[in-house]
């Protein structure tokens, strides 16, 4: 078991198991979210002033990492667990279609760059595991890479080529 569950370390076992990418993204999304549920149900019930792009970012992060995946998965026919590695941690963003980017910030009604912000923070979870030995600090890996790894099936392939051919007419 890892001290810390972050993208860096599921981006180390992606790399060493790919074979089992599917699952280990399935189990990195739920122990995060277990993670962040406990987290938020410790908050006070204080209200913070947050401005429009710091909510728009964070419901870019709860829709394709937090407690919104499942529903926003299902809408767009892929996997939860595909939305898990799409942070900066885990796949190069620079690496990752504009057509992509585009299309969720549409489905998600935020800006281009808060679909940025928001993978560049991740999950922002620490879950706290054991380990015998730490990950070293490996550079992610390019999109295309990624989606070789994941092991999706025609249809969520299909889903995911109308999600990048999406012309904006929605």
């Amino acid at each position: 078991m890892e001290e810390e569950l972050s993208p860096a370390v599921l981006k180390a076992y992606l790399q060493r198991y790919p074979e089992y990418t599917r699952d280990l993204l399935a189990l990195f999304n739920e122990l995060s979210m277990s993670d962040l549920e406990a987290t938020e149900a410790s908050l006070p019930l204080e209200t913070k002033a947050v401005n429009a792009e710091t909510l728009r970012v964070q419901h870019v992060r709860q829709s394709l990492f937090g407690s919104g995946v499942k529903e926003f998965a299902h809408e767009l026919g892929l996997p939860r667990a595909f939305f898990t590695g799409l942070n900066a941690g885990v796949v190069h963003l620079a690496s990752m279609p504009p057509g992509l980017l585009k299309a969720l910030a549409r489905r998600l009604d935020v800006h281009i760059q808060d679909v940025i912000s928001g993978m560049q923070q991740g999950d922002a979870q620490p879950v706290s595991m054991k380990s015998d030995a730490k990950p070293g600090g490996e550079a992610p890996i390019e999109f295309a890479d990624y989606i070789a790894q994941a092991d999706l099936s025609e249809e969520e392939q299909r889903a995911l080529q109308a999600l990048l051919a999406g012309d904006g007419s929605d």
